[in-house]
């Protein structure tokens, strides 16, 4: 029996590893969010100006969040704004701690849509998970639809692989785009 209990010790402290590996090692991205858009997308391909800071009257486009694991799991929470505005709140295993804002284009917001739509994101279930593992992060991502309904994936195990590719287009923001800390630090720093 203490033979057995070490074996699945050993098992799960393996899967726990190579669950926190980046999704950069599962999945080749050949598309960016500073990628053009496909033509015949319903959004304008104009910047958008940001008159205030402030999310109170925003509506939400689309959102990810990762949860923690025992290992070096990235754990942040981002949430994009209809008008282009982007939260950012890095928890842990990430470069920005704490929360940052930037803007970007409807162009990379239609990236998102259109990536979406390509994997068929707004036909997948609501959740992926086994209740019996309880040690991986999970991942919700939430995207609006052209129907205007928002559209939320919770992914642990179990899950469509080609949702990875969507949520790479969040990942890539994170080091494209020039953010601003609630102190007024710039990400990444001014070379």
């Amino acid at each position: 029996m203490k033979k057995l209990s070490y074996i699945l010790s050993l098992l799960l402290l393996a899967f726990a590893l190579q669950a926190c590996k980046t999704s950069e090692e599962v999945v080749d991205v050949k598309e960016t969010v500073n990628e053009a858009p496909a033509e015949g997308t319903d959004i304008t391909q104009e910047e958008v100006p940001v008159a205030s800071d402030s999310t109170a009257d925003r509506s939400v486009f689309a959102s990810i969040e990762r949860t923690p694991c025992f290992g070096r799991c990235p754990t942040y929470k981002m949430t994009i704004y209809s008008d282009g505005f982007v939260e950012f709140n890095g928890i842990r295993d990430v470069d920005m701690i704490g929360k940052y804002t930037t803007t970007i284009t409807q162009g990379q917001m239609n990236a998102i849509l259109k990536k979406a739509e390509e994997i068929e994101f707004f036909t997948f279930e609501d959740e992926y998970d086994d209740g019996m593992i309880t040690d991986l992060p999970s991942t919700t991502t939430t995207v609006l639809g052209h129907d205007g309904q928002l559209k939320s994936v919770m992914r642990r195990h179990g899950y469509p692989k080609r949702i990875l590719t969507l949520e790479q287009l969040f990942d890539d923001l994170m080091t494209s785009e020039r953010w601003t800390s609630e102190s007024g630090e710039i990400y990444p720093p001014e070379r």
